[in-house]
């Protein structure tokens, strides 16, 4: 019998002891956290990651930085980062937020619309298309006539010159449609004709058929920077009026070859 109570006596003091314990936690998480709480955690070997983390997780801070706390956390052996946090708790965690902005930054190279773009500077300026007629026999056709007879087939471009005008240096990003090789698009030298620029579209077949824009051509070097995106760099061209010219189609879907991206490179 004795020892029956005796036994129940045991577990009665341990369950309150373990009462006093959670209620004495609970109240410490709920309080605000003081320089004893950190030094205490200093002196349990905590490492300085954990230490910061419970900075930056406690509700409400309680942190006195004068100039003895400052002397009294040193010989405490806390850390110079642990005590910067501590001066400005709410700080302490820009440093990871602003890191995590910077790795979710997008490519500044990387346009989300298919299409012609002018790098400018840290920026992309999208390039507007201009209307192709196309001049085949003395009479102009309209691109949605695929069937084009053979022979010399010239684009044609009103207007003297482009809105847009570039440096020799100046590089320009690309973005095909799904399917499409940057290796379709051409570059093109246009023909000043007062009024309008032209550029032959091809000599005999249908149009980027039977080698393509041959006669004004000009060859381009392209690096890939993301999928289906493309930088251009610009050969050495002379002062003029150029353009980049969609790929066509043999079949009637022709929707991208009656625009021509055109642009003229200054002295």
């Amino acid at each position: 019998m004795y020892r029956f109570l005796k036994v129940v006596v045991l577990l009665s003091v341990t369950v309150a002891v373990a009462s006093l314990s959670s209620a004495r936690g609970q109240e410490l998480s709920k309080r605000k956290l003081t320089n004893k709480d950190v030094m205490d955690m200093v002196s349990l070997g905590l490492g300085e990651d954990v230490i910061l983390e419970k900075i930056h997780s406690a509700p409400e801070t309680d942190f006195a930085t004068d100039l003895d706390s400052l002397k009294a956390l040193k010989e405490a052996h806390v850390s110079d980062p642990v005590i910067r946090a501590m001066i400005n708790p709410k700080a302490a965690a820009a440093p990871a937020a602003a890191n995590g902005s910077a790795a979710a930054a997008p490519n500044p190279d990387v346009p989300e619309d298919i299409g012609v773009y002018l790098r400018d500077r840290s920026k992309l300026v999208e390039v507007t298309p201009e209307v192709v007629g196309w001049k085949t026999g003395g009479m102009l056709k309209s691109m949605a006539t695929y069937g084009l007879t053979k022979g010399h087939v010239n684009g044609t471009v009103q207007g003297p010159k482009s809105a847009l005008q570039v440096g020799n240096d100046s590089e320009f990003i690309i973005k095909c449609p799904e399917g499409t090789a940057v290796t379709e698009y051409q570059l093109l030298r246009l023909d000043m004709k007062g009024d309008r620029r032209e550029f032959r579209a091809m000599t005999g077949g249908i149009i980027h058929a039977s080698g393509g824009a041959e006669k004004n051509a000009e060859k381009f070097d392209y690096e890939k920077v993301a999928p289906r995106v493309f930088k251009i760099k610009l050969p050495p061209l002379k002062k003029g009026e150029y353009g980049i010219l969609p790929p066509g189609s043999t079949s009637g879907n022709v929707a991208s070859s009656g625009k021509l991206y055109t642009f003229g490179v200054k002295e």
